[in-house]
């Protein structure tokens, strides 16, 4: 019997009973999943293991559990990836969030790039749609979503991150390339991924300027969202 998952903030540790204070969560269980007391569900912290719990009691305002064994989560990322994406529109971007979360991205990093057309997003929704999105994968940890880097994508955004970069233009060279030459798994990665329309020439000379090798999906022009969710699956 497949259980379904809930993710918990706080570390579950070795507690024995566990008070979730959620209105959502309690409708959830009331009303979406229709679960009654003693019912198993299982919780996650991030932390890697999911624990096995049985539904005592549960409210309006929230859910209680006895807390069972722990186990080892049925996926972890290996790596630290980082997604910097630029900002696109907002039910594409939520799009991209829930896919690369199912594909192991650590951490979402919202750019906005100079072809960007929109220019704000609402973090809390999307960092919403990244632990669903775990709790659904059966991942056993939650993405962060970053604020908006800055005003605009900048020499110091690209500068500041610590590992291996790639960035995605329809102009560089295969990604296929990428993948072989790309092989310090123990390193983080950032992979910088454009909006409609593509990275401007100011910013593909940032990238030159800083190093960072340029590569493309083929020859087709992909949309954003589909450059990204194809990026992740072909280096992860």
């Amino acid at each position: 019997m497949r259980f379904h998952r809930f993710y918990f903030t706080e570390k579950v540790g070795n507690k024995t009973d566990l008070t979730i204070e959620s209105a959502e969560l309690a409708n959830q269980i009331n009303r979406v999943f229709r679960l009654k007391k003693g019912d198993g569900v299982i919780v996650f912290d991030g932390s890697g293991n999911d624990y096995e719990c049985k539904i005592v009691d549960f409210n309006q305002e929230s859910v209680m559990l006895k807390v069972g064994e722990g186990n080892p989560s049925r996926y972890i990322p290996a790596r630290k990836v980082c997604l910097y994406q630029a900002i696109i529109k907002k039910d594409k971007f939520e799009w991209i969030v829930e896919k690369a979360t199912e594909l192991g991205v650590t951490d979402i990093i919202p750019v906005l790039a100079e072809r960007s057309e929109k220019k704000s997003l609402n973090k809390e929704r999307l960092q919403k749609i990244a632990i669903e999105a775990s709790e659904q994968s059966g991942r056993g940890d939650v993405p962060v979503v970053h604020e908006i880097s800055s005003p605009k994508l900048t020499v110091e955004i690209i500068s500041d991150f610590i590992g291996e970069k790639i960035a995605l233009h329809l102009e560089g060279l295969s990604l296929e390339v990428a993948r072989v030459t790309f092989t310090h798994k123990a390193q983080p990665l950032a992979i910088f991924i454009g909006p409609e329309g593509g990275w401007s020439p100011t910013e593909i000379d940032m990238f030159h300027t800083l190093k960072v090798p340029i590569y493309s999906l083929g020859k087709q022009i992909l949309r954003s969202e589909t450059a990204a969710v194809v990026a992740l699956a072909k280096m992860m």
